[in-house]
């Protein structure tokens, strides 16, 4: 019986180390996200909320067109001219800015 509690003690342990690994595997660091500007250009503009940045996995809605910059973390996107991600497309596989009037309204980001 004292083989069986010490045979399976090592079991658990052994287990916890491998969950302990994959989640550390499956948790990356900062993703890659799209920060857009009320502008004029890349500026924040007149207060208030005239800058908002996304990031989450999916398709996010852009609110501002006065400018954007996307920060490629290792999460490709692609970027639609119209709102829940329909429209035209344009992927996004590298850091991209413009700082301009821009057409795009929402964004996919592939986690």
């Amino acid at each position: 019986m004292k083989y069986i509690a010490v045979a399976t003690a090592m079991a658990i342990a052994v287990l916890a180390v491998a969950v302990a690994s994959v989640v550390a595997v499956e948790s990356p660091g900062p993703r890659s996200y799209l920060a857009s500007w009320k502008g004029p250009g890349c500026t924040s503009g007149p207060w208030p909320a005239s800058m908002n940045s996304v990031g989450a996995c999916g398709c996010n809605g852009i609110f501002f067109s006065g400018g954007y910059e996307f920060n490629f973390r290792g999460e490709t996107a692609t970027l639609y001219t119209g709102f829940g991600c329909t429209g035209d497309p344009y992927r996004v596989f590298e850091d991209t800015r413009a700082c301009g009037d821009f057409g795009w309204r929402s964004i996919h980001i592939d986690c």
